[in-house]
């Protein structure tokens, strides 16, 4: 079905999920996961609020019920986002200051930028003031030197190997499957 109050129907095939939410003072709000065609996203609905004498003061009854037109638009948007997420994922990845990698001074004024340095070891280390904490790495320059320097002044320019579409479905499937709802899935199966 879907979401009825008083005769009028809403999200009909689109109710995911409903669930219960007891507050400190007694009353239970009641809550629908539904999902809309239109924006291609979830909302939540706030289906009931039930008062210690059971009154209920929103009044709307929901059935969870997924159509497979629901379940195709969920995953082909998962999917989407998925791929997003990747590409992301590869250029935050080229950014990232790590142990392995070649960088290249950017900025500072005790070690000349441009200088080209191998990074053996990334941490953590208080701040001069003693609020907080910054990234340190350290680097070996071509001679051997070894040299301490903060992370924002390197930049990574060690060559990015291409993703594989392996690579690329994997995460894709562990995307899908960690923001899809697993009811929604079951639910277009079975149907």
């Amino acid at each position: 079905m879907a979401l009825i109050k008083n005769g009028v129907v809403s999200y009909a095939g689109a109710v995911i999920d409903t669930w219960d939410h007891c507050w400190a003072d007694g009353m239970v709000e009641e809550t629908a996961l539904v999902w809309e065609l239109e924006k291609h996203e979830y909302k939540t609905v706030q289906i009931g609020y039930y008062a210690a004498d059971g009154h209920d003061f929103v009044g709307i009854k929901a059935e969870i019920e997924v159509s497979m037109e629901v379940a195709r638009d969920i995953l082909r948007t998962m999917k989407t986002s998925a791929l997003q997420s990747f590409c992301r994922s590869v250029r935050e990845k080229k950014e990232r200051i790590e142990p392995g990698i070649t960088a290249q001074v950017v900025r500072g004024r005790k070690i000349p930028k441009g200088t080209v340095l191998e990074v053996f070891w990334v941490g953590e280390k208080p701040t001069y003031t003693g609020y907080g904490t910054e990234m340190i790495a350290g680097c070996k320059d071509k001679e051997g030197n070894k040299v301490w320097i903060k992370a924002e002044y390197l930049k990574n320019i060690t060559p990015l190997k291409s993703p594989k579409a392996a690579e690329r479905k994997k995460y894709m499937k562990w995307y899908v499957e960690r923001n899809a709802k697993l009811l929604v899935l079951q639910a277009a199966k079975g149907a």
